[in-house]
This record gives structure tokens, sequence and C-alpha cells, in this order.
């Protein structure tokens, strides 16, 4: 299980290089048993990646907050686009960034480099078929899907549900809070929680309030209670299985 972290404001944590092409990461969580994580990364303007396909071991989750990022050299990823890949997906071909971005990634595990140098088609595909509950989705534009409105009197809010796991119910959501909204909006005992503030704020059942770049996570059991957004919020949030 990750760390409980009560709130973690992404500015004031120090970068630290990824690989040797320039990538930086801020780790914001680290399972110590399984090695999954989540990290807030920024890729450099004129970014170009290793130019050698690959797979992983884990799933990897990526959300692009702000910037550009190409995965095959052709088609750019901009703010707002959501990736999720199983294990064994190839990818990496030719990645690169014009602007560069800041992004968050969230994987089941440590993303080792499994390199695959003579690849049988030039985008992403499937090497070992993995028995993830979550469908591979590439470049999802979240900014084009509609918002769904979700809850009752004070707690309404609006929300974009980004992908599910079928068997354990673990999901990605965007929430929308609106300017002034009063809450209460408790979240399931039954389950993780973990999010980040991507604009504007909310304040908690124990006063505290997260502000943007903030990241939070609840283990089962430790629930949080959204109580108010003066300002409205944006955030994603992942509901643990």
């Amino acid at each position: 299980m990750k760390n409980t972290i009560e709130r973690l404001d992404v500015g004031a944590q120090p970068w630290k290089v990824l690989g040797t092409h320039g990538l930086r990461a801020k780790p914001l969580n680290v399972d110590p048993d399984s090695g999954a994580r989540t990290a807030y990364v920024d890729i450099p303007a004129a970014w170009k990646g290793g130019g050698v396909a690959h797979f992983h071991d884990f799933f990897e989750e990526v959300f692009v907050i702000q910037g550009d990022v190409s995965l095959d050299g052709r088609n750019f990823l901009g703010d707002g686009a959501y990736i999720y890949r199983p294990a064994g997906i190839v990818h990496g071909h030719d990645e690169g960034a014009i602007l560069g971005c800041r992004a968050l990634i969230r994987s089941g595990g440590p993303l080792e480099l499994k390199l695959v140098w003579q690849p049988i088609a030039p985008h992403e595909y499937v090497l070992h078929p993995h028995d993830d509950g979550r469908p591979f989705i590439l470049g999802l534009e979240t900014a084009k899907l509609p918002w769904r409105e979700e809850g009752t009197g004070g707690a309404r809010r609006s929300v974009k549900t980004l992908s599910v796991d079928a068997k354990t119910g673990a999901a990605t959501t965007l929430v929308r809070l609106p300017q002034s909204w009063p809450g209460s909006w408790a979240l399931a005992a039954d389950a993780s929680w973990e999010w980040f503030v991507l604009s504007g704020s909310v304040t908690l059942g124990d006063g505290a309030t997260h502000g943007a770049g903030t990241y939070s996570f609840r283990p089962p059991g430790l629930p949080p209670t959204f109580l108010s957004s003066a300002t409205g919020g944006e955030l994603i949030l992942w509901r643990g299985p």
C-alpha cells in the first residue's frame, strides 16, 4: 500500500533526473512492497526520447496537465490527454515534444524498460496480452468529453470518468467543483483514494485547504470528506481497488 499523505505540495518537492534524455520527476508516492508509484513529470521543450521501442511489466497511466508530447513523432497529445497502458504494450518508437509538458504518471510497479529492438509495427501494439481490468487507452482527449452531473443538493459536482477497472472497480475520474461549492461529499471507506488538485482549491473535513498542485493519498479506512470550495476547483481522482 502507498503511504498515507495528508497533503503534499508538489512545488516544494525537489526534481530528480530520469534517465539520460532530460526528463525530470518529482516522486509523489511509492508503495514500498509492489513499487507502484505516482510521479509529477517534466518533459522539456524540444525533448527527444531514446528512439528504442520498449514495454513494461506493469500498467502505466498518464495525464498531461499542460503542454505537448508525441508518442510516434507525428501525432501530438496536448492539455488533458489521457493514456492507460496495460503491461506488455510496446511503445516509445519515436517519442518527443515541441513545447514540453508537465504530466502525472502512475504505474503498478517499477517502469523498467524492456527493450524491443525490432518492433513489428511503427505504432503501439500488444506484445504480451495481460489480464488487466482496464482497456488500452491511447491519447483520450478529455477536454472533448462531456461533464456528467453527480450527487445531490450541496454535494452536486461534475465528473468525467476516464477509465474503470471492470474487475476491481478502481477508476480514474476528473472532478469539477463549482465556485462557492458547499459540499459535503464523503468518499467510500472501503477503497483507497488518491488525488491531485489541478486548479482552484478544495477544503476537507479536517479544515485543511488543498490548492492547485497538491497531492493526497488515503488508504482504505481513512476516507476523506470534501466539504467546500470557495474558488471552485478541478482535480483528478483515483479510486483504488
